[in-house]
């Protein structure tokens, strides 16, 4: 899994900085909190939803497409703070801004992982979502939600997670 996690930042960091330039736009840097959870009772990812914060950045390619990568921190609490479970959800992700006018659309894909502190489970993932984004002065608000698999060593399971938060 190192080396999936390896190439995926390798593709984020390196790709598009000569276009990014071309393009001249600076990156796009979004912060929020979400909520995430296993839509099957599965040992993939520990039970129960998580609350967390995520963080992510965007470089964009031209007007239409960005290339992202973003890292999240999730707590499972819902058992106690002496049972809570955390979980680390990288993400790298291309995305593709949709014609509207108003708010921004976008959709987005691309593949990550969720990585537990303790305890067995996780592994690699693959995500695809959809976003809205609602501009402000300065800055805008965004909501969005990411459909995901994760990639266990004995199963695979549908992992849901909602967003919403700042892009500066």
């Amino acid at each position: 899994m190192r080396p999936l996690l390896a190439a995926l930042a390798l593709t984020v960091l390196l790709a598009p900085a000569v276009d990014a330039q071309r393009y001249s736009s600076p990156p796009r840097f979004g912060v929020g909190f979400e909520v995430q959870s296993a839509l099957l009772d599965q040992d993939v990812i520990p039970n129960g939803p998580s609350l967390g914060i995520r963080g992510r950045v965007a470089l964009p390619v031209n007007r239409d497409v960005s290339v992202s990568g973003g890292m999240g921190l999730g707590a499972h609490l819902f058992e106690g703070a002496d049972q809570a479970r955390y979980v680390l959800s990288p993400q790298a992700s291309v995305i593709i801004t949709l014609p509207s006018r108003g708010s921004a659309r976008y959709v987005f894909g691309g593949a990550g992982g969720i990585l537990p502190f303790s305890g067995g489970g996780g592994g690699p993932t693959l995500h695809i979502g959809y976003g809205l984004a609602i501009p402000l002065s300065d800055t805008s608000l965004f909501v969005e939600v990411n459909p995901q698999i994760v990639i266990g060593e004995r199963a695979s399971a549908p992992v849901l997670a909602v967003r919403g938060g700042v892009i500066f």
